[in-house]
């Protein structure tokens, strides 16, 4: 019977019946690329099993393909081993390919690096050093399952975070793993499949480095105990980069707006409102059971504007659309004081002055500046009667936290409120031409409110 041939995005084709396991590897890798949109890849090639099944996988896909091959010289004549079958496989199957060659123990005296970390800042800038010249898309390399689950265990151990425990990216922006997804057993039957060979680095064997040790001891004996814990890592390290994702969009979202602020808009677009609640007042060292209020307030209609809850820091204070951290204040407020002559230039000055400076006839002992307390009303320049002083904050939309920093300047002999800094003039205590003196007022550290 005839098979019917399609065609994927690159032109290679596969057939309509069940694929064969390395067929489902190589449409594996090639829906990787096709994903990213890479046609051009800069490849990293040992010669060992990894890297002989992903050039092979690499070349299967069609794309254009610069092979590396790094020799450290660490090995002896296993090293030129590695080099000579890598060269002669490259040129099977026709893919260019540049040696390297490197004087690892002169690096790392001069940098004073082991011989793992010489070795991997060693290649890694070669290889971008290639990529850059070639104009390649990505750096690929043949990192595996298995060698994920190895990176989330050292990872572990070194007592990693979430963005350790994720394990290593398939896809950096720089560097691509097409076969990360893949088992070594699946890598060693694809080339047993195609009649391929490799060559073997005989300093795997020994335990010394840690990463060897995990590989032939410690994951093995889970193994033993638990079949498939190499999978159950990778799983793992899935979920943890997934939660890397959220705490990274968690961020940019939070450092969108002033850190001090958390927006209702922001907590709606978030999947689970009370993790972003939380995120956002433990940096200043709110609790859970503080996060879980303040999201059983915000569920409450109509919630109650201006609640607070103290944390280590300050306060965490819920107003009209969004949560925001303060410190707590407790200084009085006060105000700077220039003394002049009553002139034709400063009764211009005064007559034109912003509501964030106070031009008044009364001298220094005669005024008090302080917060609002209730009760407190003022007589506003232009108008008659009298309005709350409560309600000149509620009209210019302050936060509570900002209805707390206001300062509002009293005549002590009157008891009358004749400035609130930055909004209202009361239409006492002017400066008049038949004033011999007269005095500016501004606040300390300026003024904190928007005029109205």
């Amino acid at each position: 019977m005839m098979c019917k041939k399609n065609k994927n995005s690159r032109g290679a084709t596969f057939s309509s019946r069940t694929a064969t396991e390395p067929e489902k590897l190589e449409n594996r890798v090639a829906e990787c690329l096709d994903a990213k949109g890479i046609t051009a890849v800069t490849a990293g090639i040992s010669g060992g099993a990894d890297s002989v099944a992903m050039l092979l996988l690499l070349k299967k896909c069609g794309i254009r393909i610069q092979a590396v091959h790094c020799n450290f010289h660490l090995r002896g004549d296993e090293s030129e081993r590695d080099r000579d079958f890598v060269k002669a496989l490259c040129h099977r199957v026709g893919i260019r390919l540049t040696v390297v060659d490197f004087d690892v123990k002169a690096y790392m005296e001069a940098n004073r690096v082991s011989v793992e970390m010489a070795c991997r800042e060693l290649r890694y800038a070669e290889f971008r050093r290639i990529m850059r010249e070639n104009r390649s898309d990505r750096i690929a390399v043949a990192h595996n399952a298995d060698d994920n689950a190895e990176t989330v265990l050292l990872n572990l151990m070194r007592g990693a975070g979430v963005a350790g425990l994720r394990g290593i990216s398939q896809d950096s922006g720089e560097i691509i793993r097409p076969l990360l997804g893949v088992t070594r057993d699946e890598i060693l039957l694809y080339l047993e499949s195609k009649d391929e060979t490799y060559v073997t680095d005989s300093t795997n064997m020994s335990s010394d480095f840690r990463r060897n040790f995990l590989r032939n001891e410690v994951i093995p004996l889970l193994e033993t105990r638990w079949p498939g814990a190499r999978k159950s890592i990778c799983h793992t390290a899935s979920i943890m980069g997934q939660e890397k994702k959220m705490l990274d969009w968690t961020e940019r979202l939070l450092s969108d707006n002033d850190d001090r602020i958390l927006t209702f808009e922001a907590i709606r677009k978030c999947p689970d409102s009370r993790w972003i609640i939380n995120r956002f007042i433990s940096r200043f060292g709110g609790t859970p059971s503080q996060s879980g209020e303040i999201a059983a307030s915000l569920e409450t209609v109509p919630f109650q504007s201006g609640k607070q809850w103290s944390v280590p820091q300050g306060r965490i204070v819920l107003e009209r659309d969004r949560l925001e951290f303060s410190i707590r204040n407790n200084d009085s407020p006060s105000a700077s004081c220039e003394e002049f002559d009553t002139d034709c230039d400063t009764l211009g000055l005064a007559l034109h002055s912003p509501l964030s400076e106070l031009w008044t006839s009364l001298p220094p002992d005669r005024i008090t500046f302080r917060n609002p307390e209730t009760g407190d009303r003022i007589k506003p320049l232009g108008m008659t009667g009298s309005v709350a002083v409560s309600k000149v904050m509620k009209d210019a939309r302050l936060s509570q936290i900002q209805k707390e920093d206001v300062m509002v300047a009293l005549d002590t002999d009157t008891g009358e409120i004749i400035w609130i800094d930055g909004l209202k003039r009361s239409r006492l205590a002017l400066v008049a031409p038949d004033t011999p003196r007269c005095y500016r007022y501004i606040r300390a550290g300026g003024s904190r409110q928007k005029a109205l």
